[in-house]
């Protein structure tokens, strides 16, 4: 199937209904952001279409596919005043929210929903850490959410076949990790005769403090965590992280991490040919077919948290909502119209055509109760560009995983189904419902960016050896350093807002 059926993260959908009539009449400026990898036209695309014929309302569009492109065409918009009516597939940080409300150029959207939005408010007060999530230090709500009861993680992912090569399980401790590593580097499990398999492949310190799970820390990317007593706690000042660091070590002096991790980009890592040889034995990722094509992401399989104490921990990545993703503007003269347009998107039939189409139409349900895209082979173009535009950038809607669950492809739904598996393992390090003020974001971010700079590049020199993680001198200069940085200032901060949840 697709690369980009697979690529999507699932998330569950709860059962609601919707009215199919026509809620408006009306055509309506749109700017938005379709993401860096996207094809997609919007004025050619049939979700549009397929959403004029329930709502009445079209739209001409200002589409961007580059995100710097559209950073710098938000700040002309809301500087100069000449606002499109609505903003799809935002990208809307809280600060911008904040900002853009208080100029009066973004409505609050929160008085509205219950009248317009009936399907999302439902979800909302099902959900009152969502409603939290989404709603400013104010009290207003001027951006929609993308909701993902099953959302984005960052994974581990194991070579199966490799595994079934060498005859050996998938790990389930450190101990047996590097057992499969040293394998993985001296087995030749891709039998192409060359030394050239990467056992562990990863992406700077970000990837690397995934593992903090295998020696029970779990940190967000604050690198803090809330212990049983509700204290905010730094990950990278604890005894276990030292453990961590010096397991890293060792693994990197085995030569059983990829020599470039510190170096590389993720458009560095990807391979896109089919018919390429696989060096990659453990990686992470949301899924393998972000770094592989179908046919060589096929070969993996989710690898679960290890072992720690008898226990397995691994970290929440962003939560069920992705915030900033729907917004209308002061430039409307029908807010509500928009409010009843995007609200198709939180219903379960609405956001099943969005992403499949028209049952029998374009998609159609096999007597096992799976659904197949119609004629996708010879369909192939049009599925990927024309019938949707769910796989791209941040949509507002509920993502309707019951569906998705029943895709006909037993690969995607093992990896669809390992993903599940995971979300019962996760652990939400710190509260993510709280909202910065712009004052408080003002007050963090210095502390954040010395404090991140300079755990990151520690974790480096330890890891790589240039400071021996076991000699105390050593750590004792880290902690320091961690101590100059100014971590007090910065735990005091955290705790203020832990405390206010």
């Amino acid at each position: 199937m697709l690369k980009r059926i697979v690529g999507l993260v699932c998330c569950a959908a709860l059962v609601m209904s919707f009215s199919v009539g026509a809620l408006a009449a009306g055509t309506y400026r749109m700017a938005g952001f379709d993401g860096d990898e996207s094809s997609h036209v919007w004025k050619d695309n049939n979700f549009f279409a397929r959403m004029q014929a329930r709502t009445g309302i079209a739209f001409t569009f200002d589409e961007y596919t580059n995100f710097d492109k559209w950073q710098a065409a938000k700040e002309t918009m809301f500087t100069t005043g000449t606002l499109p009516d609505v903003l799809f597939k935002a990208e809307l940080t809280t600060r911008e929210q904040i900002a853009y409300a208080d100029a009066g150029m973004l409505i609050d959207l929160k008085p509205l929903l219950m009248e317009n939005a009936p399907n999302l408010w439902a979800l909302l007060e099902a959900h009152p850490d969502w409603l939290k999530a989404i709603t400013l230090p104010d009290g207003k709500i001027v951006a929609l959410p993308s909701l993902n009861e099953l959302p984005s993680q960052n994974a581990m992912w194991i070579n199966r076949t490799w595994l079934d090569k060498l005859g050996m399980a998938a790990p389930t401790d450190w101990d047996g990790l590097v057992q499969v590593l040293t394998a993985f580097k001296t087995g030749d499990p891709n039998g192409n005769g060359k030394a050239d398999e990467i056992p562990l492949a990863f992406l700077g310190p970000w990837d690397l403090k995934f593992l903090g799970h295998a020696v029970g820390l779990i940190a967000n990317d604050y690198n803090i965590y809330l212990d049983e007593s509700g204290t905010v706690r730094f990950m990278p000042q604890e005894d276990a992280y030292f453990d961590l660091l010096g397991k890293l070590a060792a693994l990197n002096a085995a030569g059983l991490m990829d020599p470039d991790g510190f170096s590389t980009a993720d458009s560095l890592r990807i391979v896109t040919d089919s018919e390429a040889v696989t060096t990659y034995g453990v990686m992470f990722g949301p899924n393998p077919m972000n770094l592989l094509p179908y046919t060589l992401g096929a070969q993996y399989e989710l690898l679960e948290p290890l072992q720690y104490n008898g226990k397995q921990i691994y970290r929440d990545l962003n939560g069920s909502v992705l915030r900033g993703s729907f917004a209308i503007t002061s430039a409307c003269d029908d807010p509500a119209a928009l409010l009843r347009w995007v609200d198709v998107l939180y219903s379960t039939d609405g956001a099943i055509e969005a992403m499949a189409g028209q049952e029998n139409v374009d998609y159609t349900i096999n007597d096992d109760g799976t659904w197949a895209y119609a004629n996708a082979d010879s369909a192939s173009s049009y599925i990927l560009y024309d019938l949707s535009l769910y796989d791209t950038g941040t949509m507002p809607w509920l993502f309707p995983l019951s569906f998705y669950d029943r895709y006909d492809n037993d690969d995607i739904r093992v990896v669809d189904q390992a993903l599940e598996t995971l979300q019962t393992l996760l652990v939400q390090p710190f509260p993510t419902s709280y909202t910065l003020t712009l004052a408080q974001e003002d007050q963090i971010a210095p502390l954040q960016k010395m404090l991140g700079i300079y755990v990151d590049e520690s974790l480096a020199r330890f890891v790589l050896g240039e400071w021996d993680v076991n000699d105390a001198s050593a750590q004792a200069a880290y902690r320091e350093g961690l101590t100059q940085n100014g971590l007090d200032a910065f735990l005091a901060f955290w705790q203020g807002i832990a405390d206010a949840q």
